[in-house]
């Protein structure tokens, strides 16, 4: 069956309950992406006034870091498209297992992780060949305690997505504002050597953000156990393959999405590194403004993507429709708001992560352009929500690979390459592969494609062993 965006399937009275309930679960994930989001921003700034170099010594380290927590997206995208259905299902037995396997596959896959962190210089070396020694060293230092103390980031996502999935983005919130305040003071306190503590620079504002994380986790771990829709038993459930392969099944694509498009960020980063360090500045600071920009789209994303995952759960495709379309219509609000305010006043945003005028001068372009895409950002992140709330995780992951490898990265290199167009050239590249992405899943979403997924995922929440 076909649908349309322009038409509404609801009541009015139903259609007025799904933009409350929305609301309600998207302004504490805005609040909680917000908080999330300073969290590398207190890093970016800081170290922007510290010295711009280790802006670009710990996007580097961040680009990996990026690439090798594929396997925590799988984990939660999986978490919380399966909690959210069988709760749709009224299967409390399938929560309850869902859940606990949550709390073991994040202390598994975080403890793996960490074992890497004996490599970190050889990461560096290997992926960013091009970049100068001193970015180099800062990033493999950085690099080496941030994955180290990986396994708060693995709870903090994987515990924070079962929350999510249960309808609850408070407790996330609650527990990024406490981490948020404690790592802005270890960051401006390590980085600059305040109150008695030492200078470190980048490796401070790594030392902070692994002692934030850790607290967040401590935090959520608490929460999952309390919260009363999830109702975890006191004594723990026995691993269970069965749901450990359903949450795969769901998150495995997402997880090569991610890792696809990580990689891919990796390999466009050298594109910029290219174009010169103070252009791959520029750049690092552009992504955090998008950061910023898109910190509604994203909660609007998850809200989307709980209630949608609800509604499929309990069989009401007509709300699953509904709930799509309200989002986009508020989506939309928030992203005409957010672009004319960036695309109007863009050095009021730089100016939050550096001082240096040269710098200033060239991260003017991509962030004006962050402002004009801001409505095809809000269309993508409710598209994708929509999708993944159904269980078609796998033609968001189609949609991203081609876009990242047949778009951004071709185009932005030939226009930095052969054109001579500098940070323009590759950011072309960039909002063309947004533009792309976008109008397939919309495309995907309306052709309704996605049925047979959902009657699929539906019945596997709905089925205990």
């Amino acid at each position: 069956m076909k649908y349309s965006l322009l038409k509404s399937y609801l009541k009015h009275d139903e259609a007025s309950d799904i933009r409350k309930r929305l609301f309600a679960i998207a302004l504490p994930a805005i609040g909680e992406n917000v908080l999330q989001m300073l969290l590398g921003i207190a890093d970016t700034a800081f170290l922007g006034h510290y010295d711009w170099r280790a802006i670009g010594g710990v996007g580097t380290a961040n680009q990996i870091i990026f690439i090798l927590q594929a396997v925590l997206v799988a984990i939660s995208m999986g978490t919380m498209v399966f909690i959210s259905n069988s709760l749709g299902a009224n299967n409390k037995k399938k929560v309850n297992s869902i859940a606990w396997q949550a709390v073991y596959l994040s202390t598994a896959t975080g403890l793996g992780l960490a074992l890497l962190s004996v490599f970190s210089g050889n990461f560096i070396d290997i992926f960013f060949p091009s970049a100068e020694e001193a970015i180099k060293q800062i990033g493999a230092d950085y690099l080496k305690i941030v994955l180290a103390g990986i396994p708060g980031l693995s709870f903090m996502v994987i515990i924070a997505s079962a929350l999510r999935g249960a309808g609850d983005t408070r407790s996330p919130m609650y527990a990024a504002m406490i981490a948020n305040g404690l790592n802005v003071f270890l960051d401006y306190s390590l980085i600059f050597g305040k109150f008695g503590f030492p200078e470190l620079g980048a490796k401070g504002a790594a030392y902070a953000t692994v002692t934030s994380r850790a607290v967040a986790s401590v935090i959520l771990l608490i929460l999952l156990y309390t919260n009363k829709r999830i109702g975890m038993t006191k004594k723990p459930v026995k691993s269970s393959w069965k749901s450990v392969k359903e949450v795969f099944s769901i998150g495995l694509p997402t997880a090569f999405e991610n890792f696809s498009f990580s990689f891919g960020i990796l390999i466009f980063a050298n594109i910029l590194l290219m174009a010169g360090s103070e252009a791959y500045a520029a750049h690092r600071i552009g992504i955090n403004v998008e950061s910023i920009s898109f910190m509604p789209a994203w909660g609007i994303n998850v809200a989307v993507m709980a209630l949608v995952g609800y509604f499929n759960g309990s069989g009401d495709l007509k709300k699953v429709i509904g709930t799509a379309r309200q989002g986009w219509l508020v989506g939309l609000g928030f992203g005409t708001v957010i672009g004319a305010f960036i695309f109007l006043w863009p050095e009021g945003f730089i100016r939050i992560f550096t001082s240096e005028k040269s710098i200033i001068e060239i991260a003017v372009l991509p962030v004006k352009l962050i402002g004009l895409f801001q409505i095809v950002l809000a269309t993508d992140f409710v598209a994708t929500g929509a999708l993944r709330g159904v269980g078609d995780t796998k033609f968001p992951m189609f949609a991203s690979m081609t876009a990242m490898w047949f778009i951004r990265i071709p185009l932005g290199f030939v226009l930095v390459k052969y054109f001579n167009l500098g940070l323009l050239g590759a950011w072309t590249g960039m909002m063309a592969d947004m533009a792309y992405r976008m109008s397939l899943k919309v495309l995907r979403f309306l052709s309704g494609a996605w049925e047979k997924r959902a009657k699929k995922v539906r019945e596997e929440a709905a089925y205990n062993e």
